[in-house]
């Protein structure tokens, strides 16, 4: 399988290193310069180099990393994705019992989705547990949500292969969007980023 990667983050060279080693082939794109990454790519192998935008949007599956502020910009950029799973990943979440309602507030995905309509995307997000614990766990759980039923399962799966305890929250936001009128916090947040 080909792995896209636009944008840089420790989840994202995660994914890439454990995607690198399961043998898929790997291209990172990192809008700020790919000089920055291509020695640590190195470590991972092969099959993961970097390349251009394109290179990377070619791929079966895209994982973003792109600040709110370049969002925008670098989606507009990008050549047709019209049906492509496109997993919008975040930054690091330091306590899992406000997972959440750190996913409420973090509605970047939900303008990656408006700005591309024809793909479906995922967000995935992976709390970060600081307590030094003495028990090694086999797998990490990492968390995601999803409208679209088959590219949910194909992330899920694809998770699991890289060694991931996948958690799917996608009915529990639901859930959580029903009490909160959430359409209107998105449409407000999808106007200021118009102006």
């Amino acid at each position: 399988m080909k792995i896209g990667i636009i944008g840089i983050s420790s989840l994202t060279m995660e994914l890439a290193f454990r995607s690198a080693r399961q043998g898929h082939t790997v291209t990172v794109y990192n809008p700020k310069g790919n000089s920055l990454i291509r020695d640590a790519l190195e470590k991972f192998g092969p099959t993961a180099t970097t390349g251009t935008l394109e290179q990377a949007a070619s791929a079966d599956i895209i994982l973003l990393f792109i600040p709110k502020d370049d969002l925008e910009n670098v989606l507009n950029q990008l050549p047709d994705v019209s049906g492509k799973i496109i997993i919008h990943t975040s930054g690091l979440i330091f306590d899992p019992q406000t997972l959440l309602s750190g996913i409420t507030n973090a509605m970047t995905y939900k303008i990656t989705a408006s700005l591309l309509p024809q793909a479906h995307v995922v967000k995935l997000f992976h709390p970060v547990d600081l307590q030094d614990k003495n028990d090694v766990r086999n797998k990490e759980q990492i968390f995601f949500i999803a409208d679209h039923r088959a590219s949910k399962n194909y992330v899920k799966n694809f998770l699991k292969q890289l060694n991931f305890s996948p958690v799917d929250l996608s009915g529990r936001i639901h859930l959580q969007n029903k009490g909160l009128n959430l359409d209107s916090i998105f449409h407000s947040s999808a106007r200021r980023l118009d102006n």
